[in-house]
Formats: C-alpha cells, sequence, structure tokens
C-alpha cells in the first residue's frame, strides 16, 4: 500500500468513526418549557422561586417540589397573582440549564430564591435547608414561607 492509499483510508477510518462518535450521541431538541427557561430573562422587579430538579426524580425530592410549591401558593397567592412571586421549576441538568448550577450553588435538587431589580438578578438565596426538614412537611412550609418573606422584605 503506497502513502497516498495509506492517507485516503486514515480519512476515510477517521470521518468513519466521527459519524459513529455524532450518531452515538442523544440528540435532541429541547422541550418548548426548557428553550423557555434557557433563554428566559428575569422579571423587572419579582421574586423568583426556583425549584430545580436533575433527570432523577425521586420521591423525597418530589416531596420537597410538591411542599415547596404549596407553601409558597398559600402565604403570596397575591403577590404571584401580581407577577411579583414567580414558580418555575427547572432542571438544571439540562445542557441548556447548566449554568444555573454554577450560578446557584446547586449540587442537588434544591429551591433557589432570586430577587430581582430592573431586571437583574439583585441577591439569590439556596434554601438547602429542605432536604433536612422534607420528613416535617410544617417545619419546610415554615422555612419556605420564612425565607420568602424575608427576600421579599429585603
Amino acid at each position: 500500500m503506497n502513502a497516498k492509499n495509506l492517507t485516503a483510508a486514515t480519512l476515510l477510518l477517521f470521518v468513519a468513526v466521527a459519524v459513529v462518535v455524532l450518531v452515538g450521541r442523544e440528540v435532541r431538541e429541547p422541550t418548548a418549557d426548557e428553550a423557555d427557561v434557557a433563554s428566559e430573562q428575569l422579571p423587572d422587579n419579582a421574586l423568583v422561586v426556583y425549584y430545580f430538579h436533575g433527570e432523577m426524580r425521586c420521591p423525597t425530592c418530589r416531596n420537597i417540589e410538591n411542599y415547596s410549591h404549596e407553601a409558597v401558593q398559600a402565604a403570596f397567592a397575591e403577590e404571584m397573582a401580581q407577577d411579583k412571586v414567580l414558580w418555575k421549576v427547572v432542571n438544571y441538568e439540562q445542557p441548556e440549564n447548566s449554568h444555573f448550577a454554577a450560578d446557584y450553588e446547586i449540587v442537588s435538587p434544591t429551591v433557589v430564591l432570586v430577587r430581582t431589580a430592573d431586571g437583574k438578578k439583585v441577591d439569590w438565596r439556596n434554601l438547602v435547608r429542605v432536604w433536612e426538614l422534607v420528613g416535617d412537611r410544617e417545619a419546610l412550609t415554615e422555612y419556605v414561607q420564612n425565607e420568602t418573606r424575608s427576600m421579599l422584605g429585603s
């Protein structure tokens, strides 16, 4: 085999391997909700209550989400109706949302409060204690409501 044939064979092998790698990867478009979150602008003046979850959604994680959402709805219904408090659920493990993990120091599913002013983040708080309180629904509810109230007042 001469050098020209060897070079052609090497290039063909390279192309074949590249095609196999590309086909082997999972390629998908983000859902409409995921695309909205990834490209969303922060509200002008509001408190965004995020529930961040990963790909795997265990019963405990779902309880944290449900209890937190109910806590916010129960105590801040008026503020939610006026878009002063917003509830958002985001999969932080999706590539388009991965920046949230760094932005808010997320290492596991959690609730994060983000206060905005003029469309910019001015303060945030990761409510990591939701994990220790998830077994006591009343305590978790009180914690989320108190932290939310505190962020609204600051």
